[in-house]
C-alpha cells in the first residue's frame, strides 16, 4: 500500500495479491493530516474487500516536514558551535537567490536559530581533525547548563572541522543528553559529514527542528495503522517505510532520526513512477510533470534514471541532502486566477488549496482557479465526480470567473477561461524549458509525462509549444506518486569529505576513506534486513579543478553482494591514475578514467574543460541500496485498433485554445472515452476527452493516442 499526502488530495494505492490496482483519493485533512490517511486506508481497503492484517507493506509520502519549516511549526531549538562562530548561520554566504537578485527591497531570511538560543562551546579542531583546542568537559557542562535554561524542544551541535574527527561533537552530545533528558539532540557529522560549516549547520539545525514534530508523528500513524478501532487494524509488525527526497525508502526508525531527508519529498514518488512507466514502456529520455491541486514539479530523467543533486533549500535555508532535482512552480489546478495593478491576468502562485478548494467544489471557495477553468471550457462533465467522490458544481466556476476576472477585463466567460489557463500554460512552458532546454536538452528529444490530477488536461498544449513529440499518460496518472512509493527501493547515502589532489592521493589513503564507508553501508543494510541479494552499493566521487568552489559528482563504480571492503578495487599499480580493473566484487569501477570522466562531464555541464589543469578530490560518496520487490502492474486485455462501444461514454462540448497551424481556438463535439474500458492496441483520435477516476486527459484536434502493453496512452502531437 502506498499512501500519498498531498497539499489537496491525499492518495491510497493498494496492489492485491492477484496483482489488482486498488486506489483512493480523498480530500486532504491539513489540520490533521492523518485523518485523511485514515479515511483513505480505510476506503481502499473496503473497496478492495482486502482484510487489514494482510496488507504486507505500507510506504509513506507526506509533505508534514516542508510544510513545518514553511510555516515555521516546530519547537524552538538551541545551536551549539565552536566558540567565535556564533553568528555563522546569520552570515550565511551573504548570496541572493535568482528570484532576488534584483530585488531593491532584498532583506536576509531570518537565521533559522535566534540569537538568544545560539550557544559557543570553547574547543577547535583543525582541517585534519586534529585538536587545537581541546573541549573541556567543565565548560562544555556549564554550556549544557545555559542551554537547558531555555527549554529547547531540540538541539542541534555543529562544530568546525567536525567532519574530520566527530570526536568534539559526540562528548558534546553526551553531555547535552545527561544535562537535558528527554530533549533529542543531534550533531552535524551523523546528519552530513562534510565541509561547508553554513550548509552543514543548517541541515542540522533543520533535522532538529523536525525531530519532535515527525516523532509524533509517524508514532501516531503506525499506532493508527494497527489501530482496529479506526477500521484499520493492520498486522503490528507490518513494515511502515517513507519516502525520501532522494526517490528512495527508509524505515520508520532511521525517519525519526533524519526526517530533514523528509524534507522536499513529496514529488519524488511521482518522478521515480514515470521513470519505471517510461521503461517499461519503451522511452529512456522523459520530462516529468506532476499537476497537482497546489503546484506543479517538473523534472528531468534522463536513462530512466532521476537526476540527483545535493543543492536545495527552503526558505532560504540550504539543506545538504541528496534530492531528486525538481523545477516547482506555483501553477496548480487549485491556483488562483487574480488581476495585478497593472490590469495583467495572472495565475498562482496562490492556491486555494483543500480548504475552500475552487469555487467548483461548493465549499465556500469564491476564486477562480485553474480547475474552474476548465470546468467552464467542457474538459470536465457536469457530472465528473473528482476522484470518484466530488461532485463539482458548473455554475459556481462561472460566477467565480464572471465576477473575478472577465467583466474587470471587459471579457467573455469563455475568452476568460481561455486566458486563465494559456497563462497557467505559460507558466508551465517556462518550468519546462529550465530544466531542458537552458541544461542544454533539446525537448525534440524527450517525452513528457504529465501526471497527478491535472497534469494529463495540459499535457498536449505544453509539448506542442515546446515540440515536444509525444506524451505517455502513465496508469492512473492521479495516483502516480502513491504509486511510486511501491516501485522505489530502500536507500542510504553516505559522504566524507577528504579534500587531496587527485595526483597526491595514494591507495592506502583511498581505502581509509572507503572501507569505514563500505562497511557502514553493509551494517545499514543489515539493520534494514535486507538480503546479501538485494544489496547494491554505488560509488561516487566528488571532483573539482583546483581552485573551484563547486565540484562535479563521478561515478566510481559498485560493490557487489559479499563484498564489505575495498581490497578488490583496482588501486594498485600506479595510485587513482593507472591501475588495471581487476576484482570480481567490483563493477565498471575505473579509477584511471575518473580525471578524463570529470573533464568530459564538465565540459557537458558548463561547455568548456581543460585537461591540463591539476583535479583535487573533495568527497567520497557511497549509496547504498536495498531492492525491493515490485509489484507487477496490471496490465489490460488486447484489443482491436478501435475500441469498443462500451468504452464510449458520450459526446461533450469543449472548448480548445489555438494551438498552432491546423488548431484552431473554438467549441467542439469530442467523444468522452472511459480510460478503463479501454484495451492494448486501442487508438483514438483528437479532439477527445479520456476520463478515468484520478484523472482526465484532453486530447486536442490532430493528436492521436494509442494503448500500449502496460497500459499507459502514448499520444503522439500533431506538428
Amino acid at each position: 500500500m502506498g499512501v500519498d499526502v498531498g497539499g489537496t488530495f491525499t492518495d491510497v494505492v493498494l496492489v492485491d495479491g492477484n496483482g489488482r490496482l486498488h486506489e483512493q483519493k480523498v480530500v486532504t485533512t491539513p489540520a490533521d493530516p492523518l485523518l485523511g490517511v485514515v479515511a483513505g486506508v480505510a476506503a481502499v481497503l473496503e473497496g478492495a474487500a482486502v482484510p487489514a492484517e494482510q496488507v504486507g507493506r505500507v510506504v509513506h509520502g507526506t509533505t508534514l516536514a516542508t510544510n513545518v519549516i514553511l510555516e515555521r511549526r516546530g519547537p524552538p531549538v538551541a545551536f551549539v558551535t565552536t566558540e567565535g562562530f556564533g553568528d555563522l548561520l546569520a552570515l550565511g554566504r551573504e548570496a541572493r537567490g535568482e528570484e532576488d537578485r534584483f530585488n531593491l527591497f532584498f532583506g536576509t531570511p531570518p537565521a533559522p536559530v535566534p540569537h538568544a538560543m545560539t550557544f559557543e562551546a570553547p574547543e577547535r579542531m583543525d582541517a585534519r581533525g586534529r585538536d587545537i583546542r581541546a573541549l573541556d568537559p567543565a565548560a562544555a557542562e556549564a554550556v549544557a547548563g545555559r542551554v537547558a535554561g531555555t527549554r529547547p524542544g531540540a538541539v542541534a551541535v555543529c562544530f568546525l572541522h567536525a567532519y574530520a574527527n566527530p570526536a568534539h561533537e559526540r562528548r558534546a552530545r553526551a553531555i547535552l543528553v545527561e544535562e537535558l533528558p528527554g530533549v533529542p539532540v543531534c550533531i552535524s557529522t551523523d546528519i552530513l559529514a562534510e565541509f561547508r560549516e553554513y550548509e552543514r549547520a543548517s541541515t542540522v539545525v533543520l533535522n532538529a527542528y523536525l525531530l519532535p514534530v515527525m516523532e509524533r508523528y509517524l508514532a501516531s500513524l503506525t499506532e493508527l495503522l494497527a489501530d482496529p478501532a479506526e477500521g484499520l487494524g493492520l498486522a503490528s509488525d507490518v513494515p511502515v517505510m517513507v519516502m525520501e527526497a532522494s526517490g528512495g525508502l527508509m524505515t520508520v526508525a532511521t525517519a525519526r532520526d533524519k526526517p530533514v531527508h523528509t524534507v522536499l519529498s513529496g514529488p519524488a514518488g511521482g518522478v521515480v513512477a514515470s521513470a519505471h512507466v517510461a521503461r517499461l514502456s519503451g522511452f529512456d529520455d522523459i520530462i516529468t510533470l506532476d499537476m497537482g491541486g497546489t503546484s506543479t514539479d517538473i523534472s528531468l530523467v534522463l536513462g530512466c534514471v532521476p537526476q540527483v543533486t545535493r543543492e536545495a533549500s527552503l526558505e532560504g535555508a540550504p539543506i545538504r541532502i541528496p534530492v531528486i532535482d525538481i523545477n516547482a512552480i506555483g501553477a496548480g489546478g487549485g491556483s488562483i486566477a487574480w488581476i495585478d495593478e497593472g490590469g495583467a491576468l495572472r495565475v498562482g502562485p496562490k492556491s486555494a488549496e483543500a480548504v475552500p478548494g475552487p469555487a467548483c467544489y461548493g465549499r465556500g471557495g469564491t476564486e477562480p482557479t485553474v480547475t474552474d477553468a476548465n470546468l467552464v471550457l467542457g474538459r470536465f462533465g457536469a457530472d465528473t465526480k473528482l476522484g470518484g467522490e466530488l461532485t463539482l458544481d458548473p455554475e459556481a466556476a462561472a460566477r467565480a470567473i464572471e465576477a473575478r476576472i472577465a467583466r474587470p477585463l471587459g471579457l467573455d466567460l469563455t475568452a476568460a477561461a481561455a486566458g486563465i489557463l494559456r497563462v497557467a500554460n505559460a507558466n508551465m512552458t517556462r518550468g519546462i524549458r529550465v530544466v531542458s532546454i537552458e541544461r542544454g536538452h533539446d525537448p525534440r528529444g524527450l517525452t513528457l509525462v504529465p501526471f497527478g490530477g491535472a497534469g494529463p488536461m495540459h499535457g498536449s498544449p505544453l509539448a506542442r509549444e515546446l515540440s515536444i513529440p509525444r506524451l505517455l499518460v502513465p496508469p492512473t496518472p492521479g495516483i502516480l506518486c502513491a504509486l511510486g512509493m511501491l516501485v522505489a527501493d530502500l536507500r542510504h547515502d553516505l559522504v566524507r569529505t577528504h579534500l587531496a589532489a587527485h595526483s597526491g592521493l595514494s591507495d592506502g589513503k583511498a581505502r581509509a576513506v572507503l572501507d569505514p564507508m563500505l562497511a557502514e553501508a553493509r551494517r545499514l543494510l543489515d539493520a534494514d534486513r535486507v538480503p546479501e541479494d538485494r544489496r547494491q552499493i554505488e560509488m561516487r566521487v566528488d571532483m573539482r579543478y583546483i581552485g573551484q568552489s563547486y565540484e562535479l559528482p563521478i561515478p566510481l563504480g559498485s560493490v557487489g553482494a559479499g563484498q564489505s571492503d575495498s581490497k578488490a578495487l583496482p588501486l594498485d599499480g600506479g595510485g587513482l591514475g593507472g591501475g588495471a580493473a581487476r576484482g570480481h566484487a567490483v563493477r565498471n569501477a575505473d579509477w584511471a578514467g575518473l580525471v578524463p570522466g570529470f573533464h568530459a562531464e564538465h565540459r557537458r555541464r558548463f561547455g568548456h574543460s581543460d585537461p591540463a589543469a591539476p583535479v583535487e578530490i573533495v568527497s567520497f560518496a557511497v549509496t547504498a541500496t536495498g531492492r525491493i520487490d515490485t509489484p507487477e502492474l496490471p496490465r489490460p486485455q488486447a484489443g482491436g485498433n478501435a475500441p469498443s462501444d462500451d468504452a464510449r461514454r458520450g459526446m461533450r462540448r469543449v472548448y480548445y485554445e489555438a494551438a498552432g497551424p491546423g488548431v484552431g481556438g473554438g467549441w467542439r463535439e469530442a467523444p468522452v472515452w472511459r480510460r478503463e474500458a479501454l484495451l492494448v492496441g486501442n487508438e483514438i483520435a483528437g479532439p477527445a476527452i479520456v476520463e478515468e477516476i484520478s484523472a482526465t486527459t484532453v486530447l486536442y484536434p490532430g493528436d492521436r493516442a494509442r494503448v500500449d502493453a502496460i497500459g499507459s496512452l502514448i499520444v503522439e502531437i500533431a506538428a
